[in-house]
């Protein structure tokens, strides 16, 4: 024991004398120096911040020599994390054999020395994708030495400047005043970079979907990957571009969502003991993650959630390729969805019949959410026919669903959703089927069980404001919503849920 304790102290000895001779090296001239120069005051942090940056940008030129001897035709550097944007879909949307460095760069001198790297290396390519955070800009290294300058010089290249776009959980935690200044730092790099002919900027902290929910960040600055993948595409579709006309009305937009979201806390907890379900077609069931309607639910409740979404799935029978409501429901009380899924794995609505199964054993508390009618009305399935409980129709399927999950869950409560606003055969007034019914049918029929039933209900096609002109902000194509509406629908059912716990809570 004695030996090993020798040998390991005649280690830590070597290791102290190699930091000590490297800090009588490096490190103490350069001490020396700044004090007889009379700057002693911060010259040891300032020193560490040399060293550092030196440090940093060996690393980042190291990656940079790997861009220089390859054939990309674009870069796509940042000063905030950037591992969760996929490069293929730069290749797959827009033909663009990027290349993507690792390291960040951490503040304005970082950047400056890269760019002028960038610059010595002869290595401009076509497109240059920059994550820039206003934020980490000092004062020492202004944009108009380092990146405007390097834009006008390199006319030919295009620049899209990426902003970054922070979680709500990062402008929290900031002081008053504190918040506002670092968005006018956003304002003034805009008005900076804007006015060059060859720059796009492009921000989305006035985007709710994004900013709000904090569960759609790996950390702070950097947002999952599927998220990343969202705002490339919106990218790339020319969306979400930080103007000279709409600069100033952003900026006051994102102020004042942030100013709201720091004033009200939207979470809503004591549901650890209910289960949240949502039974429905494609708006629960093609969506997964916080990006999906039950993702937005999660993560602002303590409540448990089940997606039992299935797209293409509607109320009544009648299509040989896709299950109805009856089939899921028969799934849900054998406890067995494997009947109802066509791929392996398959859509949420499989994995998730046996958890309702047990949670029907159980006689747990849940509030069921039941969301059909866009493909009741798609397949041309009619709304009623005399026969109230004729499954065949959109009526007679849901009511004798109503009344399945009612016994199934005695002490659930099911809410009626209606379908929401679509595009679809010129917004839904083209008659479809032999009854030639129109898409509005639908929903007054769902108002009307809404009623007859006596159960609550969420107008997702009158309630989210989605109306012919303006359709293209809140629908992804003709009928789904986008995640602006998928959001908006998941605070909908948290103001719905406030209202029916309210007087038991």
């Amino acid at each position: 024991m004695k030996r090993r304790w020798a040998k390991w102290g005649a280690v830590t000895a070597i290791l102290l004398s190699g930091a000590a001779v490297l800090f009588a090296i490096i490190v103490e001239p350069r001490i020396k120096r700044i004090v007889t120069e009379g700057h002693s005051v911060h010259s040891i942090s300032a020193i560490m911040a040399d060293l550092r940056y030196e440090r940093r940008i060996r690393l980042i030129r190291e990656e940079l020599d790997s861009f220089q001897g390859g054939q990309y035709s674009a870069l796509f550097l940042s000063m905030y994390p950037i591992q969760s944007y996929d490069t293929y879909y730069l290749s797959y949307w827009r033909g663009l054999d990027a290349f993507k460095t690792e390291l960040f760069m951490e503040n304005g001198r970082e950047l400056a020395g890269t760019l002028a790297y960038l610059e010595e290396l002869e290595s401009i390519p076509d497109i240059m994708l920059l994550g820039l955070d206003p934020e980490c800009l000092e004062a020492d290294y202004p944009l108009e030495d380092s990146l405007l300058k390097l834009i006008r010089q390199t006319p030919e290249t295009g620049y899209e400047i990426l902003f970054a776009n922070p979680s709500m959980a990062y402008w929290c935690v900031k002081e008053d005043g504190e918040w506002q200044a670092a968005l006018d730092r956003y304002e003034e790099a805009a008005k900076l970079l804007g006015q060059e002919e060859n720059v796009k900027l492009f921000f989305a902290c006035d985007r709710e979907w994004l900013v709000c929910n904090n569960s759609n960040y790996a950390e702070e600055k950097m947002p999952l990957e599927d998220v990343a993948t969202t705002l490339l595409a919106y990218y790339t579709r020319g969306e979400y571009l930080l103007t000279e006309e709409n600069r100033e009305q952003r900026m006051d937009s994102t102020k004042e969502l942030i100013a709201g979201w720091r004033r009200d806390d939207r979470v809503l907890t004591g549901l650890q003991d209910m289960t949240l379900v949502f039974v429905g077609d494609s708006t629960f069931g093609n969506f997964n993650g916080s990006l999906a309607v039950t993702g937005v639910v999660e993560a602002f409740t303590d409540a448990r959630v089940i997606n039992c979404g299935y797209g293409g799935m509607a109320a009544a029978y009648g299509d040989p390729e896709c299950p109805a409501l009856g089939d899921l429901l028969e799934a849900v009380r054998q406890g067995d969805g494997s009947g109802i899924g066509q791929e392996e794995g398959g859509p949420p609505a499989v994995s998730a019949a046996a958890r309702l199964r047990q949670l029907a054993d159980a006689g747990g508390e849940a509030v069921i959410f039941l969301d059909f009618g866009i493909n009741d009305y798609v397949k041309g399935f009619p709304v009623a026919r005399e026969n109230p409980y004729d499954c065949d129709t959109y009526v007679g399927a849901m009511r004798s669903g109503i009344e399945k999950l009612q016994a199934m869950f005695p002490n659930g409560r099911l809410v009626l959703v209606t379908p929401n606003f679509i595009r679809y055969n010129n917004f839904g007034t083209n008659p479809v089927g032999e009854a030639a019914d129109v898409f509005t049918d639908y929903v007054e029929a769902l108002r009307g069980l809404a009623e007859e039933y006596a159960l609550p209900m969420l107008d997702f096609y009158a309630g989210l404001g989605i109306d012919q002109d303006n359709y293209t902000d809140y629908l992804q194509d003709e009928i789904h919503p986008n995640e602006t509406s998928r959001f908006n629908m998941g605070m909908g059912v948290l103001g719905l849920l406030r209202e029916l716990i309210s007087p038991t809570r």
